[in-house]
């Protein structure tokens, strides 16, 4: 016994800082609310991801704090909550945050932006899945295919220049030779839409997702036909529809759309501002994944029919410092091909 309770002693010093520190965490949250501000506008993708890991994520982070989804609009990107979320959002745990993934390298190839937010200093939380975008022609357009938009001019929708619905579009320009004009200021998918049924635009870009969930009339109809993705791999729901990758004509262009197609795996990623403690960091990393293996949470997202398909902060961390890291040769190519420079 007398051998035994010094050893007890010490496991109990050692797990008392531990403690200390969950305890600690559970008592910041406990009452609190927490926001989770949305660089997107309301009833497209990224609103219904963030509105469905708020009403389940609650439950595991210590304290319980309740989770406000506050949506910012997606005009210009979403760039302006890139810039809250580094500069004004409280560095305590209170504010997480989503913007559009695009944001991941415009600090790279926007002019404007450059130096107003550094994607490698923030904490990222998870990603819910990746996002492929892509590029369609209303069924009225006078292009449907690629080859034919080459040939024929075709009035694109965009919210902002560095948004998807934007460089997809403008990048294939720069490829392949597409005669794609723009419009921009457009909020969000449910905008786009209800601008390509008015017939002000002839296509639009975003995600495929916002069309199966907001207009699958579309799809069944076939009245918006997919001509290009921006992902890294093809998207399951289109084999059919090529990657921007795939239709790289130099090694040069390649690694440069490879680096702007791999914002693709930032799509539905949660995100702190840099200072926040590193405990408090660590708790909502736990409390995503395990949202993430929540039968309740999975089965409203097969419901809404919204991909899950995470990823760890761990590894967003990492892959935000290698995109910061790319070759100034490459991220020169990529603005050319994204009309930036």
């Amino acid at each position: 016994m007398r051998r035994l309770f010094p050893m007890a002693c010490g496991m109990a010093l050692a797990l008392a800082p531990m403690a200390a520190k969950a305890q600690g965490v559970e008592a910041f949250y406990t009452g609190k609310t927490i926001t989770f501000m949305v660089g997107a506008g309301a009833g497209g993708s990224y609103d219904i991801y963030a509105r469905t890991l708020a009403s389940h994520m609650s439950k595991y982070i210590p304290g319980k704090p309740m989770i406000i989804v506050k949506l910012a609009g997606g005009v210009g990107g979403g760039i302006s909550t890139s810039i809250q979320m580094e500069h004004t959002a409280p560095k305590d745990g209170t504010m997480i945050g989503m913007t559009q993934q695009t944001n991941v390298t415009s600090q790279l190839v926007e002019t404007q932006v450059a130096g107003k937010y550094d994607i490698s200093k923030w904490r990222w939380i998870g990603n819910m899945a990746p996002l492929r975008n892509f590029v369609g022609v209303w069924h009225t357009a006078p292009a449907q295919s690629i080859e034919e938009a080459t040939q024929k001019e075709v009035v694109i929708g965009a919210t902002g220049r560095n948004s998807p619905t934007f460089t997809v579009p403008q990048a294939l320009n720069e490829v392949v030779g597409t005669k794609f004009k723009f419009v921009l200021g457009y909020n969000g998918a449910a905008d786009l839409n209800l601008a390509m049924e008015r017939g002000e635009i002839q296509g639009r870009g975003a995600s495929w997702i916002s069309v199966v969930t907001q207009a699958p009339q579309y799809i069944q109809d076939k009245k918006l036909k997919p001509l290009v993705v921006d992902g890294l791999t093809r998207d399951p729901l289109l084999p059919d529809v090529p990657t921007l990758v795939e239709l790289a004509k130099t090694p040069e262009q390649k690694a440069a759309l490879l680096m702007i197609c791999g914002s693709s795996e930032f799509a539905r990623a949660v995100f702190l501002p840099p200072g926040v403690p590193q405990d408090r960091v660590d708790a909502l990393r736990r409390a995503f994944d395990a949202t993430m293996k929540d039968p309740d949470f999975l089965a409203e997202a097969k419901k809404l029919m919204i991909p899950i398909e995470p990823n760890g902060g761990d590894n967003l961390d990492k892959l935000a410092r290698e995109i910061v890291a790319t070759p100034p040769q490459a991220v020169a190519l990529a603005k050319k091909l994204l009309g930036s420079e």
